[in-house]
């Protein structure tokens, strides 16, 4: 077992440590999977041209988007941005790597290695959560009680190792995946899915409806006869949760005393029950408007915050509202990066769906389609995981046409 076999495997480890492995003295963002990205780059330096030539739509998609991201940082002139853009292509060239390892060492470790950590992880969290409960104080804020949560009042809610409770869920998502895939199949026992998904569930987030739309979705590949309503299922599911994240409902004379949870704005009032807009409409309009104003390249990757405060005194913008991301993969593309990141985006999205996995629908495929769901309403594009599952799907899929590589010998 050499040093080289176990850095991807250390990596998917690290990505699941979002917050607790960052490096003193320098920017929350720069974690430990940063200080193993060299030492991947480097250890399969020859074989990621290879991997280039495999997918060429992928590669000249990435490409195109990456590029984009570079011109608008460029064109921004903000030191931020362009270390910003920097990130992504770094993440870009991550699932270059997973292909590099995968076709050296295969991917089985990796996933293993994956799987285990996050079911460790999840254990951590719920002992945590459990001491807290019990009256204990919580250990690197990894759990907050919210005074009063939209529908279920005063919660608290598992943060864990992640920045924020819907990202912990994203982080847990592809080791949920895994062990549920190996249960299906009869090669797991079904423990380590419920205990991921207790984890899950403690996050209070609406994260948590895409466990269930992807296994609906898994289920009906796997009995064609019911195919059509599991998949209508896991639509309606997507239905809740998108209507739900940008819609609240609330009841006259009871609005929450948390401001930053809506917008402000009514959108229709029957009887005792209003139906209000939620920060992430007011954040994607915000989106629209400054890209509408700098419609090609953007404002620079991270500038969206500065641009907003220049919309609250129109009235564009909720003068309530901190400091808010975009929210949103694609109206953040829009607004930083301009119609040719928002392209470009929409060209990488298109060429890894032209791909076929060689099941109906793999794991990997759905676990891609739940963060494409994600994606409307989360600032995806920068989660480490992601990109480590666009390499482990790749790498599942059938070689692309006249660029076909024969698969590494045993």
């Amino acid at each position: 077992m050499s040093l080289r076999s176990l850095l991807l495997p250390l990596y998917a480890v690290a990505t699941l440590f979002s917050r607790l492995l960052t490096l003193p003295g320098l920017p929350a963002q720069v974690q430990v999977t940063e200080l193993l990205f060299p030492l991947l780059l480097w250890s399969f330096r020859q074989e990621l041209w290879t991997q280039v030539r495999r997918f060429p739509r992928y590669s000249w998609a990435l490409a195109a988007y990456l590029g984009a991201n570079l011109a608008s940082a460029g064109w921004a002139g903000d030191a931020g941005a362009v270390v910003e853009a920097l990130a992504r292509v770094y993440l870009g060239i991550l699932s270059f790597l997973v292909l590099a390892n995968e076709s050296c060492y295969g991917n089985g470790r990796l996933l293993a290695w994956w799987k285990w950590s996050t079911v460790a992880v999840s254990a951590g969290c719920l002992l945590v959560y459990g001491w807290v409960m019990l009256g204990g104080t919580t250990p690197a804020a990894m759990v907050a009680r919210i005074a009063e949560y939209p529908y279920l009042g005063s919660v608290y809610r598992l943060r864990g190792t992640a920045n924020v409770y819907g990202m912990l869920y994203l982080l847990l998502l592809p080791g949920l995946f895994l062990a549920y895939r190996e249960w299906r199949q009869g090669r797991g026992s079904g423990y380590p899915v419920l205990l991921m998904l207790v984890a899950g569930i403690l996050t209070f987030g609406k994260e948590n409806l895409l466990f269930p739309a992807g296994v609906l979705l898994l289920e009906a590949a796997r009995y064609p006869r019911w195919a059509t309503p599991l998949r209508l299922a896991a639509l309606a599911l997507v239905a809740c949760l998108l209507l739900g994240t940008h819609l609240l409902v609330q009841r006259s004379g009871s609005e929450l005393s948390e401001p930053g949870y809506t917008s402000g704005r009514t959108v229709l009032t029957l009887g005792r029950y209003h139906l209000d807009e939620t920060n992430y409409v007011a954040n994607k309009r915000a989106a629209l408007l400054i890209g509408a104003a700098h419609p090609w390249l953007g404002v620079g990757q991270g500038q969206f915050q500065e641009y907003t405060e220049a919309l609250v005194p129109s009235g564009r913008y909720p003068a309530h509202y901190g400091r808010f991301n975009p929210h949103s993969a694609w109206t953040g593309a829009f607004a930083e990066t301009g119609l040719l990141g928002l392209l470009g985006l929409l060209a990488v999205v298109a060429a890894l769906f032209h791909f076929r996995p060689p099941e109906q629908l793999g794991v990997f495929a759905a676990i891609l389609l739940l963060f494409l769901v994600a994606s409307v309403f989360k600032d995806v594009m920068n989660f480490r995981g992601l990109w480590v599952v666009v390499g482990v799907y790749l790498s599942e899929c059938k070689r692309e046409g006249k660029f076909a590589m024969a698969p590494p010998p045993e």
